[in-house]
């Protein structure tokens, strides 16, 4: 899946592909990186389905449709999830 600009972040087009190419390399980032990664994916996510979908969707790159039917949580919610770790990320 290809980069596309979230609507309503706080963060600019140019802002969100940074994170989006950060997220894009994830195995050659360092571990410390990658556990801040991991550590914001867990403060948003409030379950455990709910950060399976979070990682799935900007880790592993998989449409949200997809998560939201193969992990059970709501289409919204992931779109909302996604919105707000881009928006709480740190660049």
């Amino acid at each position: 899946m290809g980069f596309r600009v979230i609507r309503n972040s706080a963060r600019t087009a140019s802002e969100q592909r940074y994170i989006w190419s950060m997220l894009e390399i994830w195995k050659k980032l360092p571990e410390p990186r990658r556990e801040e990664v991991r550590g914001l994916i867990g403060s948003i996510a409030a379950t455990a389905p709910e950060g399976r979908a979070l990682f799935d969707v900007l880790v592993r790159g998989r449409p949200p449709q997809v998560v939201s039917a193969g992990t059970g949580v709501t289409l919204s919610r992931v779109y909302e999830m996604r919105r707000e770790f881009y928006d709480r990320c740190r660049i």
